[in-house]
């Protein structure tokens, strides 16, 4: 291990510190890295001069990103929304999914599965391919959902299981005739 010179007074005099630091990835996966920081004894200069705390927080970070992708995909798995499911419904390349499980992704692979995660009734407007009338319809069944849950939160429970499925199409364009 090479102890770096201090950048403020070029003293080799110098502490290595190391503490762990604690993070939480969005949405509150929380995992940990060290910190790495000098401390110059000769003019109290600190800091990572190395850059050591950069590849420990990045490595931590992919690993609990990694962790994430397959929560996520495990959780709609166990929801019975299937990796094939999602490719078919967001036009996605067939064995995607499995390649972001096996911690091949990127930012907007991991932007798309905290939406879903979010808003699980995304995938419903997908199956629909992003029709802005079933998609309004959705939006609005789940406020009202959600709203009825929070007055009534046994109530609902119990009108839950009702079928409430919409209609193919919510509006049909028929042209107004003269006169009415």
């Amino acid at each position: 291990m090479i102890i770096p010179t201090c950048p403020a007074c070029a003293s080799d005099d110098m502490v290595r510190n190391e503490k762990i630091r604690e993070e939480i990835l969005t949405p509150g996966l929380e995992f940990t890295f060290n910190e790495i920081y000098y401390t110059c004894n000769s003019c109290h200069e600190e800091g990572d001069f190395t850059g050591e705390t950069d590849k420990n927080y990045l490595h931590a970070q992919k690993s609990a990103q990694t962790q994430l992708v397959k929560n996520i995909l495990d959780n709609m798995n166990k929801a019975g929304i299937t990796m094939a499911m999602l490719e078919r419904v967001f036009e996605l390349p067939s064995r995607t999914l499995t390649r972001w499980k096996n911690g091949d992704f990127s930012a907007s692979t991991l932007a798309l599965l905290r939406i879903i995660a979010t808003y699980p009734w995304i995938i419903r407007v997908a199956e629909n391919r992003f029709d802005q009338n079933h998609a309004n319809f959705i939006l609005i069944k789940v406020g009202v959902e959600e709203l009825e849950k929070s007055l009534h939160p046994i109530t609902y429970y119990a009108t839950s299981k009702i079928d409430k499925t919409p209609p193919k199409q919510l509006f049909v364009n028929k042209p107004i005739a003269a006169g009415a």
